[in-house]
């Protein structure tokens, strides 16, 4: 597809995006700060917008930047070093949530850095991963980035993971002997007092392994968010987003071990004193 007929896709693809939330150019204008006369502009393909046009357009109209621009699965985009990975998701994150927030689902082996500290985040990419001062720099100030994003936009969490991963992180089995157990505990009392005194916030279930395996192809991890009913995944088919749906839907009532949140903590509670006395 040439540059000229991409233009003209996009261009087509926000008029559609206007006409289901009925806002006219006019409004759209009035909304974004943009002149009418640029936005007519794009939408008939005689214009390329900027990454910071494109994004004031795509939080208003409830489009995801991936679906715009017709992203492969997985496409995971403008900051391909490892220790950039947390910017990558800070920005995909703002547009994604939009203007007002949402929610995520996220599907895990274990829980999602983001209940990390700032010190356990640094203990892992020291330890763990063997980064350079410079490259672990980088990505604290990315992860710092991102977390931003997530306490101004996220309203609730749904987090599945798997329960021998967990129990090896308590336990500080494997690579998670090179994390200090203070960092662990840390997160893991944070997430308990979230489940007991803001169940609003977040929602933890806890599943078998096996069960993560089989579905691991599809689910892969924190590929969804929910904004004001639309939904926003990192490729546009629409049969893999159902399926994914049904995967969830299943992980939480067929699959998890653990689901009612008080359950949840006492599992949590449970391992920590395991790790204490062993």
């Amino acid at each position: 597809m040439s540059d000229k007929d991409k233009l003209f896709v996009i261009g087509k693809k926000l008029r559609q995006a206007m006409k289901d939330l009925s806002i006219s150019v006019k409004e759209l204008a009035e909304k974004t700060g943009m002149r009418p006369q640029t936005i007519y502009s794009i939408l008939n393909g005689h214009h390329r917008p900027s990454s910071v046009k494109l994004k004031a357009l795509c939080q208003e109209l409830h489009v995801s930047i991936d679906s715009l621009l017709d992203l492969e699965t997985n496409a995971f985009p403008i900051f391909p070093d490892p220790y950039q990975e947390s910017l990558s998701y800070a920005v995909f994150e703002d547009n994604w949530f939009g203007a007002y927030g949402g929610e995520r689902i996220s599907v895990s082996r274990g829980f999602s850095t983001a209940n990390q500290s700032l010190k356990m985040r640094e203990s892992m990419l020291r330890n763990v991963l063997n980064y350079s001062d410079a490259q672990v720099k980088t990505a604290l100030a990315a992860f710092e980035k991102r977390n931003e994003v997530i306490a101004k936009k996220e309203k609730h969490r749904v987090e599945i993971v798997v329960q021998s991963e967990i129990t090896d992180l308590i336990q500080q089995k494997d690579f998670f002997a090179a994390i200090p157990q203070k960092y662990i505990f840390e997160m893991i009392e944070n997430i308990i007092d979230m489940l007991i005194n803001q169940p609003h916030k977040l929602d933890v279930f806890i599943i078998p392994r096996q069960y993560f395996l089989v579905n691991y192809e599809i689910i892969n991890r924190e590929v969804i968010l929910f904004d004001l009913g639309s939904v926003f995944l990192r490729q546009s088919h629409q049969s893999l987003l159902e399926h994914f749906l049904k995967e969830v839907e299943e992980f939480k009532s067929k699959h998890a071990i653990y689901q009612n949140r008080y359950d949840v903590v006492e599992f949590l509670k449970e391992q920590m004193e395991k790790a204490r006395t062993k």
